[in-house]
């Protein structure tokens, strides 16, 4: 059993370089000013999106200084409004997971009914150093992958893996992966802020396989990671999609045969050709999702459904007729978000994601030639459970609380059709393995984790501050 506790108290003074912070929202800070560069104090601002059931507000501090945290992944709207002044709007402020955006306003002379447009302003995080790897949702679509997260991170720089994939004939088994001289396997597997590992082995792999199509972004960091982050190595970050005001989803279909490959250049051993390697006899991967508002502005919906196949022949083990064996695996997931604005103040979310790894002929590595029937039979459920609660006490002080619980079941059983009187039987000499599976296992394992974090702007003694407080305690077995 592993329990972890952390508590991590950051502050900073507006103006300091600060690392990359790992998070599944973003936040937009400025400064408030007159045409002569002189601060306004007090003055409202207003920040909307599709992304917000509810607007959010702050107000310009003594320094003119205000900042709004923890906002949700998408594009913003951003209005100052004081007196004596034509409000301020600016558009398409796009924030992604950890990024600050900075807008600045500068207020011209007039009323508040009056408007000043900023259009093709660039927005940059001047605040942060990038020290991650963000995937948003039009790179996990486009950019070509095994649809899985390890050939995704691979495409982080300095990040290297155990195997090597070909249009994801490694995706159904996890990879690990190593960046800066970081030990083999030394990863954080992050849903929505929470580290949810599988404990096994050395606590560096997952329980969990991914519904590509349900992440809105994939954070990835391998370098200045930020107190949040207790271990070193990779850490991956899942954020995933959620309902908004307006119904989208996506429907889509993968397919590829054997016919879709080039021939194999196989190789040769003194002039004779070396069966080797894992070509493609099928791989399918059906996926749809739907987003949608249950009562607008106040109760969002989101669900997606995945179902991907894939076999492969293992050229080196034959069968007694010649023909290679077969390798049948079979994955699901259905991934839920449901999304509540309690009031102006409170949002609350309900995350369920469920997977199922299926792999019906697991051979033993151990031997060179293993039958069908002393494979084991892997039908292995998971899932997690996350409750998120976002509060905007003050205008200057939020507050992000987050549970979450994994479970998985990993068993190794008999295939169906071996009796129950057969046998394991191994040959040292010829290394096969036939007969029956060596033997049945079942497996529980779970890990619960929960996170409270505040976050608190103050213009005042030395500058304007921006302090970061939090604990976090995980139990897994």
């Amino acid at each position: 059993m592993l329990l972890t506790v952390r508590l991590c108290i950051l502050a900073a003074l507006t103006g300091c370089t600060l690392c990359a912070q790992v998070a599944t929202a973003g936040k937009i800070t400025g400064t408030v000013t007159d045409a002569s560069g002189a601060v306004i104090p007090g003055a409202k601002i207003t920040v909307e999106s599709s992304a917000l059931m509810a607007a959010r507000n702050a107000t310009s501090q003594s320094d003119g200084n205000f900042e709004i945290d923890l906002l949700p992944i998408g594009t913003y709207q951003v209005s100052v409004a004081a007196n004596g002044f034509k409000t301020f709007l600016q558009k398409d402020v796009v924030l992604e997971a950890g990024f600050t955006a900075t807008v600045n306003a500068r207020m011209e002379v007039g009323t508040m009914s009056q408007s000043v447009e900023v259009t093709g302003a660039p927005v940059v995080d001047v605040q942060t150093v990038p020290a991650s790897t963000t995937f948003n949702t039009a790179l996990l679509q486009n950019l070509p992958s095994g649809r899985d997260p390890w050939s995704t991170v691979e495409q982080a720089p300095g990040i290297t893996s155990s195997t090597f994939d070909v249009a994801g004939n490694q995706s159904y088994q996890q990879s690990y992966m190593q960046v800066h001289g970081s030990m083999p396997a030394e990863e954080t597997y992050s849903w929505n802020g929470l580290r949810l590992n599988w404990p096994g082995n050395n606590g560096g792999y997952t329980s969990f396989y991914v519904n590509h199509d349900a992440l809105q972004e994939f954070q990835v960091v391998s370098d200045q990671a930020p107190a949040e982050v207790g271990v070193g190595g990779i850490y991956m970050n899942m954020v995933t999609k959620s309902g908004s005001n307006q119904i989208h989803g996506l429907l889509a279909g993968y397919y590829l045969t054997s016919a879709f490959q080039a021939q194999e250049n196989l190789p040769t051993y003194n002039g004779q050709a070396v069966q080797a390697g894992s070509p493609f006899v099928m791989e399918r991967d059906t996926t749809g999702s739907l987003g949608f508002p249950v009562i607008k502005d106040r109760w969002w919906l989101f669900d997606s459904f995945r179902m991907y196949d894939i076999r492969e022949d293992i050229l080196s083990v034959h069968r007694q007729n010649g023909q290679p064996v077969n390798d049948s695996n079979h994955q699901w997931n259905n991934d839920m978000r449901s999304d509540w604005q309690l009031n102006s103040k409170n949002r609350l979310g309900f995350v369920w994601l469920y997977n199922e790894e299926n792999r019906y002929f697991r051979r033993d590595t151990a031997y060179t030639f293993v039958t069908d029937q002393a494979s084991w039979r892997q039908i292995e459920p998971a899932y997690i459970l996350e409750g998120l609660w976002t509060s905007q006490i003050t205008n200057s002080l939020v507050l992000d609380v987050r549970i979450g619980y994994m479970h998985q079941i990993f068993p190794l059983s008999y295939q169906p059709s071996v009796p129950a009187t057969a046998i394991n039987q191994v040959d040292l000499t010829l290394s096969t393995e036939t007969g029956a599976a060596p033997y049945a296992d079942s497996n529980l394992a779970y890990h619960t984790r929960g996170s409270a974090t505040a976050t608190y702007y103050k213009a005042g003694f030395f500058g304007a501050h921006d302090v970061k407080f939090g604990y976090e305690q995980g139990s897994a077995t």
